[in-house]
């Protein structure tokens, strides 16, 4: 299963800045890429990380860095997954392994790692919307220099965001110059669905089908009689093919010339039409066709699969984990695809995340009320509001991260009207290795501004199932429930989202886990396990803390916080949330109303950028882990000095 390097050429691994790699002659362009691609493969399967898009993306990038001179010309990564070969040509090659790792390189374009990363990305659909302000701002301050050239990289699946097509109305109409690469590999992590997918299908087939074709035609017209017949028919369908692949048509009605599509792994002629290129004075998509997890067969197989993975052996592939635990998103498919079994109303919507948010069972079982609307996450927040105004129940399943990118849909067209959408957010808090562009730390501060929005955090994998039997019967307007990036061991979900339909059951109450006479930890969601495990340490040192799960963000338990703190000298709140906004501030606010004075210690995560790195490490980065949360309490339950 491994690459076929050939033999490659040792100064291949010299080559670690464009300036280097435009020493090669264009004829060892090839054998470079294979190099290339197997260095890729065996670091990321050696360290974990984005491999099949990067697997897809190498020639893309090499053309551009041996054609263009970064960071003079502008090279804008949408989204970022398809970076790596990129970091390689720009000096960070023997830093790759340490890649998504604690103090390593990031997954995605930073700023802070090298001039040739114009921008911190993770978000899709924003290159060429920075391109335009690249170009624009170019222009104004050239003063009579050479402007360099803009290329924003953007895959199909990111194209279709509105942001994307936004951005080329706008930048169509000013004509401002840029050369837009559309890396199209049919997927974005999940299978690319609707109409500009196919529209794009439709080009390559048709350029395809004309080349095919062409040979056919040609013999066919040497016929006495036939030949001017076919003469005809053949003019009238090349007329017809260049009308779908020009100006004339999709990209062309946005302002765009259109060029392509050509092979995305053909690097000698990648560069050629890079070359031959008349100069960028108008904005220009160039189309190219690749094919995620080129030159390894088991990731061009699947992936899917293969998009982000751990440490692998490269002959054998991807083997199952020896853990039989769930992860948290698994919990929610299974949870769900059984709700949709007794209730025809349940519908399911995810913008492009159908495999990441564990939905794969309900798709197969209900397809016909599975919704993915693509990387579009404000058509799927309005389109959710609105079959709940029908009379539908929407579970809008969606990472933390992503919800920021509906926000305005989530203020206008479900919380203002009251309609009772159910937010199923998923990779809250701390999400680890996809650090600064990934972090769930602003979804309680968001939508607790929000008029009729309830809030749930779900503390385990039985709170979460029960809480999502409670969301299926809920009807008084929009519902919540945030879970973070976690495993737990399978159990039978049928009699736990029972007891969440119950009536006894009230996720709008607090829960406490253990009895205690000095000081009060209020933990919201995952980090009760913490809480518990720092108040043994206390328990320790003679500090006796009580430990209450504050379940529901909005409205607040107050009735059981209040009756929860008499007789205690110290209120904690613990979150896996930013301070601002989250836990620490509602509980404050509350209390001063109620005028319940009390020293408070807020812990979560604080106002500034999170980094990268595993969740252990990043936890204990910021105290967060059980024995510097022990640590942080016992100071703070020291009595001051006068």
């Amino acid at each position: 299963m491994l690459l076929n390097s050939n033999n490659p050429v040792p100064d291949f691994a010299a080559i670690h800045s464009p300036e280097k790699l435009k020493q090669l002659p264009v004829s060892e362009l090839p054998a470079y890429c294979a190099y290339l691609r197997q260095f890729i493969l065996e670091t990321v399967a050696a360290s974990g990380g984005h491999l099949s898009s990067n697997l897809g993306s190498v020639e893309i990038t090499v053309a551009l860095h041996y054609v263009f001179s970064s960071p003079f010309d502008r090279i804008l990564w949408d989204v970022g997954h398809q970076c790596y070969a990129h970091k390689i040509l720009t000096g960070r090659k023997h830093e790759l392994k340490t890649i998504r790792k604690t103090g390593g390189l990031s997954g995605f374009p930073k700023r802070s790692e090298s001039e040739h990363d114009l921008y911190n990305t993770g978000h899709a659909g924003t290159a060429i919307s920075q391109a335009m302000g690249e170009a624009i701002a170019l222009r104004l301050t050239s003063q009579g220099a050479a402007l360099p050239t803009v290329i924003p990289v953007i895959g199909d699946a990111s194209i279709v965001t509105g942001m994307a097509f936004e951005a080329m109305n706008h930048a169509g109409y000013a004509r401002t110059p840029m050369l837009a690469i559309l890396n199209d590999n049919e997927m974005s992590i999940s299978k690319n669905v609707g109409a500009i997918s196919y529209h794009l299908t439709q080009l390559i087939n048709t350029r395809l089908y004309k080349r095919s074709k062409r040979g056919f035609v040609n013999l066919v017209a040497k016929i006495p009689l036939i030949g001017r017949v076919i003469n005809r028919l053949a003019k009238r369908f090349r007329m017809s093919m260049k009308s779908l692949a020009t100006d004339h048509q999709f990209f062309g009605e946005l302002g765009f010339r259109y060029l392509g599509p050509i092979d995305g792994h053909d690097v000698i002629r990648i560069v050629n039409v890079l070359q031959t290129l008349p100069p960028v004075e108008e904005p220009i998509l160039l189309h190219i066709v690749t094919r995620k997890g080129y030159g390894y067969e088991l990731a061009e197989q699947d992936p899917i699969g293969y998009h982000g993975v751990g440490v692998f052996d490269t002959s054998k592939g991807i083997e199952k984990k020896g853990s039989s635990n769930w992860g948290l998103s698994k919990f929610v498919g299974e949870t769900l695809t059984e709700i949709g079994r007794n209730d025809q109303r349940v519908v399911v919507i995810t913008p492009a995340m159908k495999e990441g948010s564990g939905l794969n069972p309900f798709a197969n079982a209900f397809p016909e009320r599975f919704f993915d609307a693509g990387i579009a996450e404000q058509h799927a927040t309005t389109f959710a509001g609105a079959l709940a105004s029908a009379g539908l129940k929407p579970f809008l399943c969606i990472y933390s991260t992503f919800l920021q990118r509906g926000y305005d849909q989530l203020v206008q067209d479900i919380a203002l009207m009251n309609l009772p959408v159910r937010l199923v957010i998923d990779r809250a808090g701390c999400v680890g290795q996809d650090g600064e562009t990934h972090q769930g730390f602003y979804d309680i501060a968001f939508m607790a501004a929000l008029p009729h929005i309830k809030i749930l955090s779900a503390r385990d994998a039985d709170e979460l199932v029960r809480m999502l039997g409670f969301m299926q019967k809920y009807d008084a307007g929009p519902i919540a429930v945030r879970f973070p990036k976690k495993e737990f061991a399978p159990f039978d979900l049928k009699p736990v989202l029972k007891a969440g339909r119950d009536k006894a059951y009230n996720p709008f109450s607090a829960q406490l886990l253990a009895k205690g006479r000095d000081i009060l930890i209020l933990s919201e969601g995952v980090f009760a396990q913490h809480a518990l495990k720092a108040r043994e340490l206390l328990m320790a040192n003679g500090i006796s803390a009580e430990v209450m799960d504050v379940r529901s963000l909005r409205p607040l338990p107050l009735g059981d916080i209040t009756r929860a703190l008499r007789g205690k000298k110290l209120l904690v709140t613990l979150e896996n949330h930013g301070l601002t906004g989250g836990l620490a501030d509602l509980v404050s606010a509350a209390l001063r109303d109620k005028k319940i004075k009390i020293p408070q210690l807020a812990i979560g995560y604080p106002e500034e950028v999170v980094p990268h790195g595993s969740i252990a490490d990043i936890e204990d980065l910021y105290g967060l882990s059980p024995a510097k949360l022990a640590d942080r309490i016992r100071r703070a339950s020291r009595p001051k000095r006068k």
